[in-house]
């Protein structure tokens, strides 16, 4: 039926925005900072500031999206947040001040956190219930897209020229705002038909607590995150002693999981369904976690990045896809905001512990272990929706 049909154009838009909004705003970033320290721009503790700045305005971002949407249409939102991206890149090819960095590394962030939540947002709630699996994959699989070529990529651009690194993804994310201009609707496009689980839950004063622990449960995961992201190569290269070619192999790998991930997640969803295939995946990535504290063995390690990236986005589409079967679909924007800001907020405090665990023992397998537990403890709430969740 033409009604089930996938509107493909806005699903790899979508992608297309995930991956401008987080895979090059945010990991494009961290290859720039050797260049730019030995090319004496900044040293390397304030480029770590500069790429916390982008973390603190993706969290105002997500903070500020649904409203800001809502207020000029998710169309102008998506294309005002791709735009700033841009011109983030462009307008810092060049030696500057600090400050002037700091300014467009949070003004990324929080074109980002747009971006997650808008741009998500639109294409899932527009999207037949048959097909968004399938379309949540697609449109989560640009987070790994960007892990990729800010992995291979990006290295290589900023071994020419660290300014003409930053002006080439500058003009990447100007040419994929164009090609995807026309795909957002001029008005927020009406919901695709809703299936009975939302439209029952309109009438459930109880949802606000399903989708309360579903936020909840997400922000704990997302601390799950952090060990991967930010120590996985240091732990393999130095801790480990397995030398940096062997890290760089493994982020690789952990970057093709992030492509995958999502189409897993949503093949699994659309067999066992969104709750189900939700905490077997919470259930993988913890012990993935746990076990990378202790794997040394090449395909062990291989085998926790694998999975480990895969579930990065993998949860991501996950959730917001039971968000969309919890909530009515004009309310999915607003939720997936809040899940979105939880995550956000929650990695963020995390990973400044976990820095400081860190600090303190002096060596990573307990900040994999702390990791690990509190995906278990977000597993033990999301599982609690099971009892007050809507069912189709």
């Amino acid at each position: 039926m033409s009604d089930e049909r996938m509107p493909v154009y806005r699903v790899l838009s979508g992608s297309v925005a995930i991956l401008v909004g987080l895979g090059l705003a945010r990991f494009g970033y961290p290859p720039l900072v050797p260049g730019m320290v030995e090319a004496g721009w900044f040293s390397a503790a304030a480029a770590g500031y500069l790429g916390a700045s982008n973390l603190l305005g993706y969290l105002v971002g997500a903070l500020t999206a649904s409203r800001f949407g809502e207020r000029v249409g998710a169309a102008a939102a998506i294309r005002f947040s791709l735009v700033l991206i841009a011109l983030s890149f462009l307008l810092c090819a060049w030696a500057a001040p600090f400050a002037w960095f700091f300014v467009w590394r949070f003004v990324s962030g929080w074109a980002g956190g747009v971006l997650m939540v808008v741009g998500a947002s639109t294409v899932l709630t527009t999207t037949p219930p048959s097909r968004r699996p399938m379309a949540g994959a697609m449109v989560f699989s640009g987070v790994g897209l960007g892990i990729l070529f800010a992995a291979n990529i990006v290295p290589w651009l900023t071994a020419v020229s660290v300014s003409w690194a930053w002006a080439a993804q500058g003009a990447l994310c100007l040419v994929l705002a164009g090609a995807t201009w026309w795909a957002w609707p001029g008005k927020q496009a009406s919901p695709a038909a809703a299936s009975p689980a939302s439209e029952g839950a309109r009438a459930g004063r109880g949802l606000s607590l399903v989708v309360l622990l579903v936020v909840v449960g997400y922000g704990l995961q997302s601390v799950g995150y952090v060990p991967h992201t930010l120590f996985w190569v240091d732990f393999l290269a130095r801790e480990q002693g397995h030398g940096t070619g062997f890290a760089s192999v493994q982020w690789s790998i952990f970057a093709l999981g992030a492509i995958i991930g999502p189409f897993f997640s949503g093949w699994f969803a659309g067999r066992i369904g969104w709750y189900g295939a939700l905490l077997v995946s919470v259930t993988l990535m913890a012990g993935a976690v746990l076990l990378s504290s202790v794997a040394e063995a090449f395909l062990l390690v291989s085998l926790c990045s694998l999975v480990v990236g895969a579930m990065v986005p993998g949860l991501v589409s996950m959730t917001s896809g039971y968000l969309a079967q919890l909530v009515p679909l004009a309310q999915h924007q607003r939720a997936w905001g809040w899940a979105t800001t939880s995550f956000a907020l929650a990695q963020a405090v995390g990973g400044y512990a976990l820095a400081g665990v860190f600090g303190v023992v002096g060596t990573y397998p307990p900040v994999f272990v702390i990791g690990g537990i509190s995906l278990a403890l977000g597993l033990v709430v999301t599982a609690l929706t099971g009892s007050g969740r809507a069912r189709a």
